[in-house]
């Protein structure tokens, strides 16, 4: 499996990633326990020592009627006794509905206690006529005992909340103190290791591009072979590679002496004539095209010399889109300049080759003229003489030669063959391609070897 950069941080990340889920999860549940313990203190704690101490002034005001009623005997301070009464059961019902029985355990003495504290205080009116007698002083030291058991016991209620109200609050303290130090310690391991990760990953990335650089100098030097590699399986191992295989390619364009032509781009003449050279002296099999545009001339003067450009742009990409599509890989396009192009390619291919650039281009010859041009099939024009005359729309003329038909020994017989071919062909009024099929200096050689 290709281990790129990228996976290579990441798996040097993933430690951190992991320390980061780690620290979330428990902080997550350290809040959660906050929370929790939060709402406790809200909805118990609070709430328990509210209801308590309102309690005691609702027990103090019953307590306050009760004794009011004894005095004047007034039935109005007595529905006011029952009334606090009601409170008080309300009251301490709120308080029961709480989650507070485990906390609580004197809380069924409370309602207990309130119970006899009634009772008592129902049994002292019918000594209401007699307040110092025995009886109504045995009672009312009943009903007292019973009121002070109820302050007391709200008191203990009330105290007992706020001491779990300060435990819990010393519990989110600690919480808090647990979860600071953790998470700090957490966060130290993680940033250190985050450094040693990425001073590792960088040490990598960083030798990998000093050999690269190194390979560069190199080559600035012209030395192309033997340059150093970065032998690991990522992006930049790849480059590496491909910077080896550039060099390679370099030294093949240094061999060809390349002067491409700075509008399409290719080899010119010198690397044309090494081509051939190189075909010869291996007796490599090979056919020399040459490709010449007809009436290209009028046409720049016609049109001017941007749109010619076009034309010769355009009929390169022709020549090398169908030696892509129909040669070899060995096959080598060059410019010679102007309007003349040179293809060699196989013996085998290059007619193939040929007639296809021929359709290609007088398929799309007709796009670079105007409207009125294209429809009349030809340029008007007037020489310096002012005499009218005209061209015809645009062709191109092939000259090939074959190999395989004609043994030649140097680039000169090439040229000479192709020299007289190409004015055959442009003989003709259209896009056509000539072969030598006379034997040309075969034939020659096998009538000196024959007179011999």
């Amino acid at each position: 499996m290709k281990f790129t950069i990228g996976k290579k941080i990441l798996l040097g990340y993933t430690p951190i990633l992991i320390l980061v889920f780690i620290i979330s999860l428990f902080t997550l549940f350290r809040l959660d326990q906050v929370n929790r313990i939060n709402r406790e203190i809200i909805s118990v704690d609070l709430s328990v020592n509210r209801a308590a101490e309102n309690l005691i002034d609702i027990l103090l005001a019953q307590e306050t009627y009760g004794q009011r009623y004894m005095i004047l005997k007034s039935q109005e301070m007595m529905s006011l006794f029952w009334k606090r009464d009601q409170e008080f059961v309300s009251g301490y019902q709120k308080i029961k509905n709480l989650p507070v029985e485990n906390r609580f355990p004197s809380l069924p003495l409370l309602e207990q206690h309130h119970a006899d504290y009634n009772k008592f205080f129902e049994n002292g009116i019918f000594y209401v006529d007699s307040l110092h007698s025995r009886n109504y002083a045995a009672v009312d030291s009943l009903r007292k005992k019973a009121f002070n058991k109820q302050i007391e016991l709200l008191n203990d209620l009330a105290a007992e909340s706020r001491k779990n109200q300060t435990e819990k609050t010393g519990a989110i303290a600690e919480i808090g103190r647990i979860t600071f130090r953790s998470v700090f310690s957490i966060s130290i391991f993680g940033i250190v290791l985050a450094i040693v990760i990425a001073a590792v990953i960088t040490n990598n990335i960083r030798r990998s591009i000093k050999t690269l650089k190194g390979a560069a100098s190199l080559v600035s030097q012209g030395k192309f072979k033997d340059l150093p590699m970065v032998k690991k399986m990522d992006e930049l191992g790849d480059l590496s590679s491909a910077f080896n295989e550039m060099a390679a390619r370099l030294v093949q364009l240094e061999e060809l002496y390349m002067d491409s032509s700075p509008l399409t781009h290719l080899p010119g003449g010198v690397a044309i004539e090494n081509a051939v050279k190189k075909r010869i002296e291996s007796k490599e099999q090979f056919a020399f095209c040459m490709l010449d545009l007809d009436n290209f001339k009028p046409f720049n003067d016609r049109y001017g010399y941007s749109r010619g450009n076009a034309v010769i742009k355009n009929t390169a990409q022709i020549i090398l889109d169908c030696s892509r599509e129909l040669g070899t890989p060995s096959d080598f396009t060059g410019h010679i300049g102007g309007d003349d192009f040179v293809l060699i390619t196989s013996t085998d291919a290059f007619v193939v080759v040929c007639n296809k650039i021929i359709e290609k281009f007088d398929a799309q010859i007709l796009d670079f003229y105007n409207p009125e041009d294209r429809s009349a099939g030809f340029i008007s024009s007037k020489n310096r003489q002012g005499k009218k005359l005209t061209f015809p729309i645009m062709t191109i003329s092939i000259a090939s030669m074959s190999s395989e038909k004609t043994i030649v020994e140097n680039y000169i017989q090439v040229g000479e063959i192709i020299a007289e071919l190409k004015k055959y062909a442009k003989s003709f009024k259209k896009s056509n391609l000539v072969i030598d099929r006379r034997g040309g200096f075969k034939k020659e050689k096998n009538q000196n070897e024959k007179e011999e």
